[in-house]
């Protein structure tokens, strides 16, 4: 995820006056702003600061919520989906409508599976992550892009690859990881990927391809894994149709553009056996 955390922060910046004429950038803001010699004042980082002695295994993250939502409730849902990982504190920061929070993890390990396992859900809502920085302002980190396992439906063999296949999902979005095993050759039913997708922008629901140089382009539809609440009228993740500047009228048959289809099935887990289950069920045996 990106954010725009720079900037011109004179009260960062090292030293151990309090005068303005030891700050750089001091000056400057006098000048713009107009500071009385009170105002000028400098609270700098002191000699005997451990700079590591703050948060050490954090990440910040984003509810994608038109309402909200709560710290507490955050962590309700995050905490089992995390596995109740040791050291666990969330607490919500900036504006309440921004649904921002910082996640504390009590060690490395706990922190990168909650990175990489996104997206995670609070209700039917995506929690979107990214790596902390103490240098952050609230009201300037930006969550534009959520990370996503996307697959392309029935594909032609010779796309079935990561030559291609990266070309097929950078219509998608930013490519980060190629499901393929080491000749990158994939296999399954489908492609797939874990592309960054913008979140202001419509879902794709599918990807125009060249699969012959001389007939036009097929059109091959796509499924999200883990998709999170998306409105069916305009496409985008994250508000409902109180909140939609741009609803789209349903067509001749009462749909909307966008519907469940855009939601990769689950893969569901079947059920351990016991002995005389699995004989039964191999043998045709009546328990």
């Amino acid at each position: 995820m990106s954010t725009a955390a720079g900037g011109d922060r004179g009260a960062r910046q090292g030293g151990s006056g309090k005068g303005p004429e030891t700050e750089p950038g001091v000056a400057d803001l006098f000048g713009r702003l107009n500071l009385t010699e009170e105002e000028g004042e400098v609270a700098a980082f002191s000699d005997d600061e451990d700079e590591d002695a703050g948060v050490q295994w954090a990440v910040v993250g984003k509810v994608l919520s038109p309402s909200t939502i709560h710290a507490t409730t955050i962590k309700g849902a995050m905490k089992p989906a995390w596995g109740n990982p040791c050291g666990l504190k969330i607490r919500s920061i900036g504006e309440k409508a921004d649904n921002l929070f910082i996640a504390e993890f009590g060690d490395k390990f706990a922190m990168e599976r909650a990175l990489e396992g996104s997206p995670w859900l609070v209700g039917k809502h995506a929690v979107i992550l990214r790596d902390y920085d103490d240098r952050l302002v609230p009201s300037e980190i930006v969550f534009d892009k959520i990370d996503l396992w996307v697959r392309i439906l029935n594909l032609p063999l010779g796309w079935m690859n990561a030559h291609r296949g990266t070309r097929a999902m950078g219509l998608v979005g930013d490519v980060k990881k190629m499901d393929v095993d080491g000749d990158g050759k994939a296999s399954g039913p489908f492609l797939r990927a874990r592309v960054a997708i913008e979140l202001a922008k419509p879902l794709r629901r599918g990807v125009l391809l060249k699969t012959d140089r001389v007939k036009p382009p097929d059109w091959f539809d796509l499924q999200y894994e883990k998709l999170p609440f998306f409105y069916h009228s305009c496409g985008v993740l994250g508000h409902g149709d109180l909140e939609c500047a741009t609803p789209a009228p349903r067509n001749a048959l009462g749909k909307l553009l966008y519907d469940i289809t855009l939601r990769a099935p689950e893969d569901k887990k079947k059920k351990i056996q016991s002995l005389t289950q699995a004989a039964a069920e191999s043998f045709g045996m009546v328990l």
